[in-house]
């Protein structure tokens, strides 16, 4: 850049700096950066640690302590006789002080279990889509919010539990969902419980539309088959830059291990 160049950028902060003092340098690094946001996906495993204890305190405590903007959690359950009867979202949201969105994929005699997706930004809208089972299995769902962030882009998350028991159900789920988000006129975010390991045909296949998070690391997110389970996907195309990754090897709360990326929205 030249001297005309430099001095005209610093103008430029100077001025915004002065018009809108109150923003501060929040202001100067979203004109300049774009929005930085964290991501996590985490299968809770409806509330119970595998002692079967209660696990929602800590898994609010991981959210808060991970600064996660938005977080997606699979096996959350909805007043059912295994959680005492306990709204385990509206408990989550409260305790992070993030909206939240809830899907039911089961119902049970009393209440159900399913999907949520929490965030510190405003859900203008959300959309579930049934999965498809050709094989016997229990129903599965996507769950997409769209968030709205300070620079008044919109990102489409998604989350989803693919079937754990039939390859071929969640060859047809991960089908379905790329479908649906491949021609998405926002940026798109898919995080969620594949059941699928890395070396599985089936990422193989979806590694054609969509770009893994942390793609080249070796860590397990399901320590008790020792396979990398949990994902966070984006499309290639997307203003989305992935800026870090991290798995957090934590099993006194669930079963899986949190996953979190954070990125640039440009």
């Amino acid at each position: 850049m030249d001297a005309n160049g430099t001095y005209i950028c610093l103008m430029t902060k100077r001025l915004l700096a002065f018009l809108f003092p109150a923003l501060g340098f929040s202001l100067l690094s979203s004109v300049t950066s774009g929005q930085v946001f964290t991501t996590m996906t985490y299968n809770i495993r409806h509330g119970l640690t595998t002692k079967n204890q209660g696990n929602l305190s800590r898994v609010s405590q991981l959210i808060r302590a991970n600064k996660a903007d938005v977080v997606a959690l699979q096996e959350i359950d909805s007043s059912t006789v295994r959680s005492l009867g306990r709204n385990q979202t509206k408990y989550i949201a409260k305790e992070t002080g993030m909206k939240v969105v809830y899907a039911k994929a089961v119902s049970e005699k009393r209440g159900s279990y399913g999907l949520a997706i929490l965030s510190r930004y405003p859900i203008i809208a959300s959309q579930i889509v049934q999965l498809p089972t050709p094989e016997e299995g229990a129903p599965r769902i996507l769950l997409c919010a769209y968030v709205e962030f300070p620079n008044e882009k919109t990102v489409r998350f998604c989350t989803a539990k693919l079937d754990p028991h039939s390859s071929q159900n969640r060859t047809a789920q991960a089908a379905i969902v790329t479908a649906l988000l491949k021609e998405s006129i926002q940026p798109v975010v898919w995080a969620g419980d594949f059941h699928s390991h890395t070396d599985d045909p089936i990422l193989r296949q979806m590694a054609r539309y969509w770009r893994y998070a942390g793609v080249a690391s070796e860590q397990v997110t399901f320590p008790d088959l020792a396979s990398r389970f949990d994902y966070i996907l984006t499309r290639p195309n997307d203003e989305l830059q992935e800026l870090s990754y991290r798995i957090v090897e934590e099993n006194r709360t669930s079963d899986h291990y949190p996953v979190v990326a954070s990125f640039r929205l440009k």
